[in-house]
């Protein structure tokens, strides 16, 4: 099969979605298919796997915000390009977005996968819906992650086929240097309880909530990695800004914020003694299972899909703060690691495969 996978950032972007579709593209290469990546222009962009061809565009956007760039010139490569199949990972971007008013006209098998419809209850994105609704039956599959989230009650309104459930996974590598060294590099002592947030750093995803419940534990053993790329400007400085007071009046450099390779933040998530996860808004988090992987115990806001990983005891969620505080102090305390054959059916390998299984089909 030709198939193109349409993703509004890709490697080496960082993120959750920029993952999924990596994971996905490199397993449907290696399974014989010709894969294609449509994505935003990153200027001298470097590739891991030199078979996928990058289309890249300038352009910014998506339908409600308005476009910048080359739209038309999207629109006619998805036209005139032929592919048996297109794959586009999360609405509300540009590369879905732009797709939507041409649908009829594309003879690929269109596959989406929404990713949660993070803004299905902003009143400004209510004529954006509306017509999500009418032309949703062009599309030849929907996958979603839960029958429990908003983005499945949606399309299950409106779609008259079959709607596919695959649940999101997650990868680790194996640490890129010792525990000893990571303890020498960061001035970490044997008391030391190492904390771990990876998110990307802007407001959804909440690195200012981090910091306010590790002040409010008041532990000066307790040191906090915040880590992730900067993607909004302003809310990174005001992140710095809180870390800079934190670190000057109340404890001595015990929150360290990390701008690094996702192999690195892999492995301070495995020397850690529990991972924190404080979004705002999340669909299903690809983090949450790389914390499961590693067998680290989560704590995390109740957001997306997490309730179903801490039912199954993975983790503790909840969106009373002082429910946090008291948890994690407890998860700190006792430094219990959960270790369950379960964990495995979220690998990739395990995930991928169902994917294939739907476009062989179609």
């Amino acid at each position: 099969m030709k198939i193109l996978i349409c993703s509004e950032f890709y490697y080496p972007h960082i993120g959750g979605v920029e993952e999924h579709n990596f994971q996905l593209a490199n397993f449907l290469q290696n399974k014989n298919h010709d894969v294609e990546i449509v994505t935003s222009f990153i200027k001298n962009r470097k590739t891991k796997n030199s078979q996928i061809k990058i289309n890249q565009f300038k352009i910014k956007g998506n339908f409600i915000k308005g476009y910048s760039g080359e739209t038309i010139k999207y629109q006619n490569f998805l036209l005139n390009k032929k592919f048996d199949l297109i794959f586009i990972n999360a609405a509300q971007q540009w590369t879905c977005d732009l797709l939507l008013p041409i649908i009829q006209n594309i003879k690929a098998k269109k596959i989406i996968f929404p990713c949660g419809f993070s803004r299905i209850n902003n009143i400004l994105y209510i004529p954006y819906f509306y017509l999500f609704k009418k032309i949703i039956n062009y599309f030849d599959a929907v996958i979603c992650s839960s029958k429990d989230f908003r983005d499945y009650k949606f399309i299950k309104k409106f779609y008259k086929k079959k709607i596919y459930i695959i649940e999101n996974g997650a990868s680790i590598n194996k640490p890129i240097y010792s525990q000893e060294y990571f303890k020498k590099k960061f001035n970490i002592n044997k008391y030391d309880k190492i904390v771990c947030n990876i998110s990307n750093i802007k407001y959804f995803k909440g690195q200012d909530r981090a910091i306010s419940i590790i002040k409010a534990i008041k532990q000066k053993n307790i040191k906090l990695f915040l880590i992730g790329n900067n993607t909004s400007f302003f809310y990174f400085f005001f992140i710095r800004f809180l870390i800079f007071f934190f670190n000057k009046n109340d404890y001595n450099n015990n929150i360290i914020l990390l701008t690094t390779t996702r192999e690195e933040a892999l492995t301070i998530l495995q020397y850690s003694d529990v991972f924190l996860f404080t979004s705002r808004d999340e669909y299903d988090p690809l983090v949450i299972k790389e914390a499961m992987l590693a067998s680290k115990k989560f704590i995390s806001f109740d957001v997306g899909t997490i309730r179903k990983y801490s039912r199954l005891g993975f983790g503790f969620s909840s969106n009373n703060k002082k429910e946090l505080i008291f948890c994690l102090k407890n998860f700190i305390i006792n430094k219990k690691k959960h270790i369950s054959s379960n964990k495995n059916i979220y690998r990739w390998k395990n995930i991928l495969p169902k994917y294939l299984k739907i476009f062989k089909n179609l």
